[in-house]
């Protein structure tokens, strides 16, 4: 049973006032409508603080960080936020789509807690998934930003702090895990959720846990108890493996969206037709909207995550503009320049091949492993520093990147459609990006399910078409002839 979390500014979706300045074919300008509004979405990058694609002036902007009140005079946004947080952001955009002044910005955990199961990596070794009170929550390799940890250390009763959106399975997909201490008695967790099961006097369940309170518990925004149907936070000390003793309970609302222009990112949690499905707890009528890319319109279904805008009325936010905001197509590679004024980055992935041009833009999640100044800028990066990138596929062979990160990297990679593809098990060559890999009778031929060909290549050239989906893999040493070829 997993835990129940429906709180809109923090979780399921990302509320964006924002947006279109101009759309029209694959364009979409960052930004937007104007004027005062709601924007919740993942802390990208700061200077002030840059959210969906908008540079907030934070100046005198009040500050809920945990449920810590602040201002944020005197301080800079990087010392008290992190990339990957989950915020809203309450202000004003302005008429150039890409800049704005705060009046507020929150940020709360989806759930804090111990990992109460061992994490079990996937096939590809990018995935862990693993358990906190109830919750199950996967984190990327290459996507999720890790505070006090990483990717290969996190483990087992680690108490960690986790923001993100949730899936269709009720998976918690992590943008932000923070490591705020290891299990002992009396660690402080704290959870969302519907309250059920309430007994009257002073105990009552959010999904699968169970919460205590007494005559010390400060409760926010409640007379003193709870009733069952109640969105609330619990925190407090864990004193059983799904028992908290709450030292505060507080009324969430989760009714963010009001009538007017909204902006909406986060995962498609039910799709039943572009005129009707349901970005985590908002229904979408996306029936008369712009897609970006087009072909959005005819592959959008569960789990695609998206970023939409529109107007609110009632209960149903009707699109105007959808946009792909996943992770499409991977790239991890050597950097051979960077252009800061046209904000672009050509990567070597196979020495001898074309450069791949990565397109950066406001959206896009700039992050460093390496431990270099903060914050991390474009022009941070280096001739021949490795990165790996998450993105979407632009113009030509280019990406449009959602997320660059620096660091040591164990293999060059590519994901994204086959342009050519021919050989056998013994000799060939995939084509990808504009970049071609050599195959040989050591590479591996893995199918969608990691499960390798019988006749490896033989089986693979027979099958693969122009516009399928290729991973390739070429680890280190390099020398441009694949590992690994998996048809996704």
């Amino acid at each position: 049973m997993r835990f129940t979390n429906i709180k809109f500014s923090t979780v399921f979706s990302a509320l964006l006032v924002s947006l279109v300045v101009a759309c029209g074919d694959e364009q979409l300008a960052g930004g937007g409508i104007g004027g005062t509004g709601i924007t919740s979405g993942t802390v990208t990058g700061f200077g002030s603080v840059f959210v969906n694609g908008v540079e907030f002036d934070t100046s005198g902007a009040a500050r809920m960080v945990d449920d810590v009140a602040s201002v944020s005079n005197g301080f800079d946004d990087i010392t008290v936020m992190k990339q990957g947080m989950v915020v809203t952001v309450t202000g004003t955009v302005n008429p150039d789509g890409v800049t704005g002044t705060a009046t507020s910005v929150d940020f709360d955990e989806v759930i804090e807690g111990p990992i109460g199961t061992v994490p079990v990596e996937d096939a590809d070794m990018i995935l862990k998934t693993f358990d906190i009170l109830g919750t199950n929550v996967i984190v990327n390799r290459n996507t999720t930003v890790f505070v006090d940890t990483d990717y290969v250390s996190i483990t087992h009763d680690d108490v960690i702090e986790v923001s993100g959106f949730f899936d269709a399975s009720g998976n918690l997909v992590a943008t932000l895990v923070d490591k705020e201490g290891v299990l002992s008695p009396g660690s402080t967790v704290e959870v969302h959720g519907v309250v059920s099961g309430f007994n009257g006097i002073d105990t009552f369940k959010l999904g699968p846990v169970t919460v205590v309170y007494d005559g010390i518990t400060v409760f926010d925004k409640l007379p003193g108890t709870v009733s069952d149907g109640q969105f609330v936070e619990a925190s407090g000390t864990l004193t059983g493996a799904r028992m908290i003793n709450a030292a505060r309970i507080e009324l969430e609302d989760d009714a963010l969206i009001q009538a007017g222009p909204v902006s909406l990112e986060g995962i498609v949690t039910r799709f039943g037709s572009t005129a009707d499905f349901m970005v985590g707890g908002q229904q979408v009528n996306a029936s008369a909207a712009v897609f970006v890319p087009v072909t959005l319109a005819a592959t959008i279904d569960k789990d695609s995550r998206v970023e939409i805008t529109g107007t609110v009325a009632g209960t149903v936010l009707t699109a105007a503009v959808v946009e792909d905001r996943g992770g499409a197509v991977k790239v991890g590679g050597r950097v051979n320049s960077v252009d800061t004024q046209y904000m672009t980055v050509d990567v070597e992935v196979v020495s001898g091949e074309p450069f791949v041009r990565i397109n950066i833009n406001t959206r896009t999640q700039l992050e460093d492993e390496l431990g270099g100044p903060q914050p991390f800028t474009l022009s941070s990066l280096r001739q021949g520093d490795e990165v790996i990138i998450e993105g979407l596929s632009g113009a030509g062979n280019s990406v449009d990147a959602k997320q660059l990160k620096r660091k040591v990297l164990d293999k060059y990679e590519l994901k994204a459609m086959t342009q050519s593809a021919t050989g056998d098990n013994s000799s060939g060559a995939v084509t990808l990006l504009g970049v071609t890999f050599s195959t040989n009778g050591s590479t591996r031929f893995e199918d969608s399910n990691d499960q390798t060909f019988p006749n490896g290549g033989d089986d693979f050239y027979s099958l693969v078409r122009p516009g399928d989906i290729l991973e390739v893999e070429d680890h280190k040493p390099v020398n441009g002839i694949a590992d690994e070829v998996e048809l996704k």
